[in-house]
């Protein structure tokens, strides 16, 4: 993808994972041959893992799920987003381990939403402090009794860093938006959206075997790039649960 930066490689060290994916949202570890196992106890270093519901688990490591292309007849979908959303607590950072890696395509991108932050106007900035965006599920189906839509606001700011960004998901799934008065501004939903992509900051991940990929899901969206992939793609995700999303208050 023109533009796109490359993700940067870190060492397979939970400090220096953890410091460039909360500053600069995304992480890569080369050539780490390791177990499905030992990645999720990995993973768990960093905190509390989640299982989104409705999700195919891998065998023998349940708290991970599979992502794969696999048994397909049509290429998966997919459009930047971030992952269960829908939730009070979302994931605050994921991991994925490649398992199979294509002999062509299948990159991992990502877009930086403190830049899609940064990119609003000084009027708008004022507009949405304090909004608030219903995000839904959509795409799966959740066991009984699971959350399945939650209020969060749209301007996100991260507790470990301290910065803003803007705080979405794929329109699918962002069911309503209200700014800080109460008016209903769902008519701004996919305007914002296409903002944070078109021209938030952009890097790409190309996958290579044993790669550990993470990133912090409270600053970014990402997506699979589908659309010329030669082979199997199969990948585990890991999931670490987050923090409820702050935002400003409403004084109104």
């Amino acid at each position: 993808m023109t533009g796109a930066r490359d993700v940067k490689q870190v060492p397979f060290a939970a400090d220096a994972i953890r410091d460039e994916v909360v500053h600069h949202g995304v992480a890569v570890v080369r050539n780490t041959p390791i177990s499905a196992q030992d990645f999720i106890a990995f993973l768990r270093g960093f905190g509390e893992l989640m299982f989104t519901a409705g999700e195919t688990p891998v065998q023998g490591s349940e708290d991970s799920n599979l992502v794969t292309n696999v048994g397909r007849t049509a290429p998966p979908k997919s459009v930047f987003h971030s992952d269960t959303t829908y939730v009070s607590r979302p994931p605050s950072i994921t991991g994925l381990m490649a398992v199979d890696v294509p002999q062509k395509g299948g990159a991992t991108l990502f877009r930086d939403q403190y830049s899609a932050y940064d990119l609003l106007s000084l009027e708008d900035k004022s507009l949405f402090e304090g909004a608030e965006i219903l995000h839904g599920v959509s795409g799966i189906e959740p066991t009984e009794g699971s959350e399945t839509e939650c209020w969060h606001p749209l301007v996100r700011t991260h507790l470990e860093t301290g910065r803003k960004s803007l705080f979405l998901t794929t329109p699918a799934r962002c069911v309503a938006l209200r700014l800080c008065d109460g008016e209903d501004a769902s008519d701004r939903i996919a305007d914002l959206y296409e903002m944070s992509i078109a021209r938030a900051t952009s890097s790409m991940n190309i996958w290579s075997a044993w790669d550990l990929l993470f990133w912090d899901k409270r600053c970014t969206m990402h997506a699979a790039d589908h659309s010329a992939v030669i082979g199997d793609r199969t990948l585990y995700r890991g999931m670490v649960q987050g923090e409820a999303p702050v935002g400003a208050r409403c004084d109104v």
